[in-house]
């Protein structure tokens, strides 16, 4: 912490006043028994939710606004994921998010994985945009080793009567990125080695305590995931010691865990809490008067502001953001009126309540989301939920808005390796669904099961079943490219991030992910611009899973008796005439 004389201190107040400083903040709060406490107001994995919704458990920009001015924070930042995942957002490619970034003000953000599926370029210009740092230091350019991001660092210092603080930020990704969205949006870059990120770490831990900073927070997009295969956010605690703060992202978790001294906290995704962590600084006793005071940490505690504690009664939207909000909304209606394709036949169910059409049976609709699925990631099979299909679309022009209302949810798309024998299961189990939603509807008593949307639509398989069979045993042939499936093969499934990572389906959620795509809108709207007319007709006609009639199970074969030659009653040698002379004339 550096002295700052009274003079000076009055000019920087009235650089404040005119705007003339760029970094430099009154906000921290000095308490009674002199200590300072900072505040710092976070987000994760928000992926485009942008306005409040009690349903969807959102609390959304202009109310985030609202905190922040309530709070008066000294440093707001997000750990990433942050432009991608919603209609609203990719309909400009994340430029209407960037707009509402720039209007709550932040200083600083972590890239996410998915903040890259627009391109790297993109993303460059986004961070412009949203009128903030982007901080991922081990991110290189492949050829040069350079930084692809502008900053290595942010310096916020805080002005606390005549003395000012600083406060050192730097940013990490993980470097398990490379399966997390398309190859082709990270291409020419290099996110580094597990045991290079940790270098990267104590290399910025290092240039910020020589810069002077008096708190050291870092912005990791790493997360805590628990299978064992991916980098966690407490391995750089563990090895880069001197991190005060890690605010945290990635894995949707709600974190708030000290780890060698670092407090890392996260908020979950969607949107659905807003993070507050306090750090109090005490000064070193006896010190005295110096150039250079000495602060330590006395204590750091964290919160969350929930979408109930941000109830109309409790937090109201700020008015200039929520304004803002509205006119993207209206100017993006247009876009939604954008022709991306045509039908010659109505896409969705016989009947016009798509909801229980879809989780009946198989759908013209399913087959065509299913088949640009496997078209954009070029997986051998492809599956949709029929919880995620919410819209039909009439004969005529498709247009991008009826679209987003088919697949409203943001879903992005990842590939898995399957084995035979469990995408098996999943056609009995998505069947044994079906049959259920079908009781369920016949009785109209408005009991379907809790797991009716998970029933299945398909490409890129051809399959028989037959419900005379018992349960779990009914289909009775499927093939993929027309050969018979293989148990023991791995096949490469397409799927909405979602069903990823359903309970309904065990071998799907365990599987390896191979790879993550754009949107599940985008990709549809993709396929119909690119794929031709002919595939379009041939997956909306032509049937996947049909019922049929198998074929009459066979016994299964006994085993062979084993002769004997001591005892040839218990073998097949047949007696002969002599064998038999001998016994009768014995008794």
């Amino acid at each position: 912490m550096k002295k700052i004389n009274k003079v000076l201190g009055l000019v920087l107040i009235l650089l404040m006043v005119t705007g003339c400083w760029g970094s430099m903040a009154f906000a921290a709060t000095i308490n009674d028994d002199q200590t300072i406490t900072l505040k710092i107001i976070h987000t994760n994995d928000t992926h485009s939710r942008y306005t409040y919704s009690v349903k969807n458990n959102t609390i959304g920009y202009a109310k985030l606004k609202t905190i922040i001015n309530q709070e008066s924070p000294d440093l707001t930042v997000d750990a990433g994921d942050i432009f991608h995942g919603q209609s609203f957002a990719t309909i400009e490619t994340g430029g209407s998010i960037a707009e509402l970034m720039a209007a709550v003000g932040f200083d600083a953000i972590a890239p996410g994985n998915h903040d890259f599926n627009y391109g790297s370029s993109r993303l460059l210009e986004l961070g412009i945009m949203s009128n903030t740092k982007i901080l991922g230091n081990n991110v290189t350019e492949s050829d040069s080793g350079s930084p692809f991001f502008n900053d290595d660092y942010l310096i916020k210092e805080i002005a606390v009567d005549d003395e000012i603080l600083k406060i050192g930020v730097f940013g990490l990704i993980s470097p398990d990125i490379y399966g997390d969205t398309a190859p082709s949006n990270v291409a020419g870059l290099t996110f580094g080695t597990r045991e290079s990120v940790i270098a990267t770490a104590q290399q910025a831990v290092a240039a910020l305590e020589a810069q002077g900073c008096d708190m050291i927070v870092a912005l990791t997009h790493i997360g805590d995931s628990d299978n064992g295969t991916l980098m966690r956010s407490d391995a750089i605690a563990e090895g880069a010691p001197g991190i005060d703060v890690m605010i945290d992202g990635h894995t949707h978790d709600v974190e708030n865990r000290d780890v060698n001294g670092t407090l890392i906290v996260q908020t979950g995704c969607y949107s659905s809490a807003v993070g507050a962590v306090e750090i109090t600084l005490n000064k070193a006793a006896d010190q005295p008067e110096s150039e250079d005071s000495s602060y330590t940490i006395k204590s750091k505690t964290a919160r969350l502001t929930t979408v109930a504690e941000a109830s109309d009664d409790l937090i109201l939207a700020d008015p200039t953001v929520a304004a803002l909000t509205a006119a993207i909304e209206a100017r993006e209606d247009p876009i939604k009126k954008q022709v991306v394709g045509e039908t010659p036949i109505k896409l969705g169910g016989s009947t016009d309540n798509i909801w229980q059409d879809v989780r009946l049976g198989e759908l013209n609709l399913g087959r065509a989301l299913a088949d640009s699925y496997r078209f954009v990631t070029g997986a051998d099979i492809a599956i949709e939920n029929a919880g995620g299909i919410r819209a039909q679309i009439p004969a005529g022009e498709i247009n991008k808005g009826q679209v987003i209302d088919v697949l409203p949810f943001g879903n992005y798309l990842v590939t898995k390796s399957v084995s035979g024998a469990d995408i098996k299961k999943m056609l009995e189990t998505s069947i044994e669904i079906g049959v259920n939603n079908q009781i369920a509807k016949d009785k109209n008593d408005n009991s379907w099961p809790a797991n009716s949307g998970s029933y299945l639509q398909w490409s890129g398989i051809t399959a028989q079943y037959d419900l005379s069979r018992q349960v779990g045993t009914r289909v009775f042939s499927a093939k993929v490219g027309g050969i018979e499936m293989n148990d023991e093969q791995m096949y490469k499934l397409a799927c909405n991030n979602y069903l990823a990572t359903s309970n309904d389906y065990p071998g799907l959620k365990a599987a390896d992910i191979i790879n993550e795509y754009s949107a599940c809108d985008e990709s549809f709207i993709n396929y119909l611009q690119t794929a031709g007319a002919d595939r379009f007709m041939t997956a909306i006609n032509t049937p996947n899973v049909t019922v049929g009639t198998g074929p009459e199970p066979q016994p299964a074969p006994q085993p062979a008796q084993k002769q004997s030659s001591t005892n040839p009653r218990t073998g097949y040698q047949p007696w002969s005439w002599a064998m038999l002379f001998r016994l009768v004339f014995s008794l």
